[in-house]
């Protein structure tokens, strides 16, 4: 265990970007594709697996149910990955889909393209390691905050996504516009109506501003 812990691997989902980029069989197992807001990519197409790199945009990972606009698990940003634990799943059937939040573009992959890739990689195992590490740590995340209140999911829901997404002014942290009220009660599990309802609140205490839009966090540590 000690040697995994002192164990780090140089390859990044960046520089898997610039793998695929530069390899002659780009056009033959890779394509960029274009998102719109609420388009859904999905990693199972047939008996064929894709893997996703995010080259721009916001998206979230997304319950697959009946429902329009399914539960939110999880958000990816630029040179986020989705889908690269399929690569070491025999038999996987997913369940989780990728949905962009506005406009947005990925690097579609080839499974066993990119499997080849990093087979060549000395530090494909680290790499892999790191990488279900941060699945870990982001599981463990959204599982404690769903036993918090309602207030306080949606609280810690916008102070992460001002962290993760945000652009630093002089005077906050300045939300994104795909960060709507929408998107925060659907990763919160709440209603749109509470968190408009708790956005008010914090409008009031002078925590965050949403005039002009989008929202701004003001003070973070109030949040």
């Amino acid at each position: 265990m000690l040697f995994l812990k002192e164990g780090k691997s140089n390859i990044t989902v960046a520089k898997l970007i610039e793998r695929c980029f530069d390899h002659p069989k780009f056009n033959d197992y890779c394509s960029v594709t274009r998102q719109k807001k609420g388009d859904i990519l999905r990693c199972k197409e047939g008996n064929d697996f894709k893997i996703y790199f995010i080259l721009s945009g916001i998206y979230g990972s997304v319950i697959e149910d009946e429902k329009p606009k399914g539960g939110i698990t999880r958000f990816l940003g630029k040179h986020d990955s989705f889908g690269l634990y399929h690569l070491y799943y025999d038999a996987w059937e997913p369940n989780i889909l990728l949905q962009s939040l506005g406009h947005g573009e990925v690097m579609e992959v080839e499974s066993t393209f990119l499997f080849s890739i990093l087979d060549q990689e000395e530090e494909n195992g680290f790499f892999m390691i790191q990488y279900l590490a941060d699945e870990l740590r982001e599981a463990q995340y959204f599982s404690k905050l769903s036993f918090l209140k309602k207030e306080e999911r949606i609280r810690k829901a916008l102070l992460k996504c001002g962290l993760e997404f945000g652009t630093l002014s002089d005077q906050g942290i300045i939300l994104p516009r795909q960060i709507t009220q929408e998107v925060i009660a659907r990763y919160t599990n709440t209603s749109r109506e509470y968190v408009a309802h708790t956005v008010m609140k914090l409008i009031e205490d002078e925590i965050i501003r949403n005039r002009p839009k989008p929202l701004l966090i003001l003070d973070r540590k109030r949040l």
